[in-house]
Formats: structure tokens, sequence, C-alpha cells
């Protein structure tokens, strides 16, 4: 059971992530990811979007980030832990998979971070945490 959070837009092509190395797109990644985190817990929609393409943060509207936090506080507590994945290239963006840990929920929460191209501060094209309760 997948919680879609944000929709992922396709975007040009800027080459493919495998010019970047896999330390590089993790410390992109991680530090984008914790970012948007931060901002949910903080209530800070400018720090939430900060990152965003323009198509996403016009689809993630404050009230909708609102709601968001609302429902993380509820249903996942807050935030313990981040563990990087990996990634993998598919439609010209990059996926980078991070497993999260929080206080409610027993298991872990798979996140999936869209880049629209790695290195020189990619943008989030989209995001999606992947918990059974966020579904419920």
């Amino acid at each position: 059971m997948a919680a879609l959070f944000l929709a992922a837009v396709i975007g040009p092509d800027y080459g493919g992530a495998a010019e970047k190395s896999d330390d590089a797109i993790k410390i992109e990644a991680a530090e984008a990811l914790q970012r948007i985190i931060k901002g949910v817990y903080e209530g800070d929609y400018e720090l939430f979007t900060s990152r965003f393409s323009p198509t996403l943060k016009k689809g993630q509207d404050r009230e909708a980030f609102l709601q968001l936090q609302k429902s993380f506080q509820k249903k996942l507590g807050k935030f313990v832990s981040m563990e990087y994945l990996g990634f993998y290239e598919q439609y010209k963006s990059t996926i980078v998979l991070f497993k999260a840990r929080f206080t409610k929920e027993k298991d872990d929460v798979l996140i999936k971070l869209v880049l629209d191209k790695p290195g020189g501060n990619p943008t989030i094209t989209g995001i999606w945490f992947d918990s059974p309760s966020l579904a419920q």
C-alpha cells in the first residue's frame, strides 16, 4: 500500500546520473530530503518547497502542505532517521531511494525522491512516502 505524496513530472534530459558518482547523488538527495522533512516538521512551507520544480510547487500549495503536516504528525510521528538505499534512472530523471524511520510507524517508510538532473543543485520533480499508515 503506497501513499502517493506528489507526482513526478518528466523533465528534459540533462545527462545521465551515471556521470555523477553514487556519493555525489547520495549527498545531493539527502540534503534535499532533509530540507523537505525539516520543512514539514517545522511548518515551514518555503523550506519544504525550496528545491521543488515550479510545476511541483504549483501542485503543492500551502493548504495541501498543512494537511500533509497534520497527517505526518498524526500517522508517522516524529522523524527518527533515514538511510540511503541507492538510485536508478528512469524517464530522463534520477530516482533516489531512502528508507526512513518515524516514532509512530513500526515499519520502514520507503521514500522515492525524483530529481530532474543530477549535479548542479537538481530540482525535485516528485516525491513519494510509501507507508501503510499514510494509505489509511
